[in-house]
């Protein structure tokens, strides 16, 4: 069995939602929120396995990261709960509902990586692979975390930097995540979509500007929930939550209370 690190955060008594982050992330990129968009609820987010301060171990496929946020909600005594996932855990989340429909009571997809071609899973690795030099410093880093979002440094990266880089023996600067965990991840994000899920109400917030939900993927998304599928669209690149904080924030409390 299983327990990812998790982040508990907001009321402990309150509705849970289990939070996925993407690939090379870890759970504390939805504390922003998780404290200031919906602080009466139960927020856990996890750290997926191979990235943060979970187990670096294989299996890294979406099958195992399913069966470790089941694992980790049946040791939090938790049987039905609101599910978000941003990019990659999007795709997770997806498999979630997939295979657990009961223990999911909705569905929010924030800029998900879901079927991408297999040359794009290819070139992203790749690139993973090319990267994992890292940097000579912190300035470095935090620029390298920055790059897309403007000349300013948003205080998102500052944080993410805070709680994400570690300094490793060798003196080079590094995002705390498992490499071959990352590079079976960019490939799994190449599957097809899934032929039928439960139809629970879902939300698909769409980052224009990263171009990585195509119109194809969201027209599929809408046929595979059977009219459940609210979808949004921000002109914001792929993170969404740090570009446009309030309008993701007001989207997805829109969506809860309208269900």
């Amino acid at each position: 069995m299983t327990i990812l690190n998790f982040h508990d955060l907001g009321d402990p008594a309150g509705v849970p939602v289990l939070a996925v982050h993407g690939i090379t992330a870890h759970g504390l990129r939805f504390r922003r929120l998780a404290d200031q968009a919906w602080p009466q609820r139960r927020t856990i987010a996890v750290d997926l396995r191979g990235h943060g301060r979970s187990i670096p171990d294989a299996p890294w496929s979406i099958d195992r990261h399913v069966a470790d946020l089941i694992e980790t909600l049946d040791s939090l005594g938790l049987q039905q709960i609101d599910v978000i996932g941003h990019s990659y855990g999007g795709a997770i989340s997806l498999a979630l509902l997939e295979r657990w429909p009961l223990r999911v009571r909705s569905l929010v997809l924030l800029d998900p990586a879901l079927d991408q071609t297999g040359l794009w899973s290819t070139e992203m690795a790749t690139s993973s692979i090319n990267g994992r030099d890292g940097w000579d410093s912190i300035d470095a880093a935090t620029a390298a975390r920055n790059s897309g979002l403007g000349d300013m440094i948003n205080p998102a990266v500052i944080e993410d930097v805070g709680q994400h880089l570690v300094h490793g023996e060798d003196g080079r600067y590094r995002f705390r995540f498992h490499l071959p965990a990352v590079v079976a991840g960019w490939g799994e994000m190449s599957k097809p979509l899934p032929t039928e899920v439960a139809s629970v109400p879902a939300l698909l917030v769409v980052a224009d500007r990263a171009q990585l939900v195509t119109a194809r993927t969201e027209a599929a998304l809408t046929d595979l929930f059977s009219g459940s599928l609210i979808t949004e669209h921000l002109d914001c690149g792929h993170m969404l939550y740090w570009e446009r904080f309030d309008d993701t924030a007001d989207a997805i409390i829109r969506f809860w209370a309208s269900r």
